[in-house]
């Protein structure tokens, strides 16, 4: 047994393993930040919503830009994103943040839609990082030119502090897969 498994690392060794499958980058998006204020009493289990209703992807124009084409794009989705403390306050009342992204047709995204997540839990942090999802938004970032974005808070409890925040994210297309 110990036989058949070193001949069949070295057959894959030797011969070129498949690729990973992560594929290439070939551009991100960076989008300008938004500045919101989560306000102060927002009750668990309702959700705060900071929702841009025709945010514009500007991704076909950095498409065309660049040297690729769209048979080239494979998957478009988050690279990174982070919620940001501007006064200072951290977000312990915060359980969990997500960003979603959906057609502009849609009245509000749903949790199909989200492109970044965290559990946060209540934390005492300035700075959230989000997590990128998996699904993937080729379709819509090749359709359309303007889309919905939400991103959306879970509270803890009741929040007992207003917070000024930035949200910092960015996209990008991968290709390769």
């Amino acid at each position: 047994m110990r036989y058949l498994l070193a001949s069949l690392l070295g057959l894959c060794l030797f011969s070129g393993c498949p690729s990973t499958g992560n594929g290439d980058r070939l551009f991100d998006i960076t989008y300008e930040p938004i500045d919101f204020v989560v306000p102060a009493g927002q009750v668990s289990p309702q959700l705060f919503v900071v929702s841009r209703a025709n945010m514009i992807t500007r991704f076909i124009p950095t498409l065309d830009a660049s040297a690729f084409t769209a048979d080239d794009v494979d998957q478009v989705g988050g690279i990174r994103a982070r919620v940001v403390s501007l006064s200072g306050e951290d977000f312990r009342e915060i359980d969990r943040v997500e960003l979603r992204v959906c057609p502009t047709s849609e009245r509000q995204c749903s949790v199909a839609d989200i492109m970044y997540s965290v559990d946060h839990q209540g934390r005492r942090q300035q700075v959230i990082n989000l997590n990128p999802g998996l699904r993937n938004f080729r379709s819509l970032y090749l359709q359309d030119e303007t889309v919905r974005m939400e991103v959306v808070f879970y509270p803890l409890g009741v929040t007992s502090q207003n917070i000024e925040t930035r949200l910092e994210w960015t996209i990008g297309a991968i290709g390769g897969l």
